[in-house]
């Protein structure tokens, strides 16, 4: 537990705002989320949630305010580290899948070339259920069988912190609790 306390926060945002234009889309955001909790973000559609998220996973340059993962600012106006430097995994609602790639050409994609990536995706690939498909294109799965593959690729760098965007909404209710479970 003491170590714990040593840790800075996994996420960290002072005053982080995004505009789009005249529009405000998110409007300084003060935010601390600490090492191994849980944070839900809730609102009706538009109130800049996936903005959020996208600021946070490098996706989106801040117009205001400073963002630190892990204990390192990431982003700050006119400065954003790259999504991929910044330890962040991230599972979208539409899952994003690289229609050209199989499962494990989608899971091996954001590992990098370190020694013990193919263990890497066969763990991760085990720990989602999915071991016996790594050689399936994405559109030969299910929906939940996709959902599966999105998260095996955004755990698979073993990221800091992992963010999701309404992974479960394009799975029907039986599916929606079962991968909700998984995870």
């Amino acid at each position: 537990m003491t170590s714990r306390l040593l840790q800075p926060p996994a996420i960290r945002c002072f005053g982080l705002t995004k505009r789009f234009g005249d529009v405000v889309a998110v409007d300084r955001v003060d935010l601390t989320v600490e090492h191994g909790r849980k944070l839900v973000l809730l609102g009706p559609s538009g109130c800049g949630k996936t903005t959020l998220l996208r600021l946070i996973a490098g996706f989106e340059m801040p117009s205001a305010g400073t963002l630190a993962v892990g204990g390192q600012v990431v982003a700050w106006p006119q400065y954003a580290l790259p999504p991929e430097k910044r330890r962040v995994g991230m599972v979208f609602q539409d899952y994003a899948l690289f229609p050209h790639r199989d499962v494990r050409g989608n899971v091996i994609f954001g590992i990098s070339r370190e020694s013990g990536r193919e263990e890497r995706v066969r763990e991760v690939l085990r720990m989602v259920g999915l071991e016996d498909k790594e050689r399936r294109m994405p559109h030969e799965l299910s929906g939940g069988e996709q959902q599966r593959v999105a998260l095996a690729r955004a755990l698979a760098p073993r990221p800091a912190v992992v963010l999701l965007d309404e992974p479960f909404s394009n799975l029907d209710t039986r599916l929606r609790s079962r991968v909700r479970a998984e995870v």
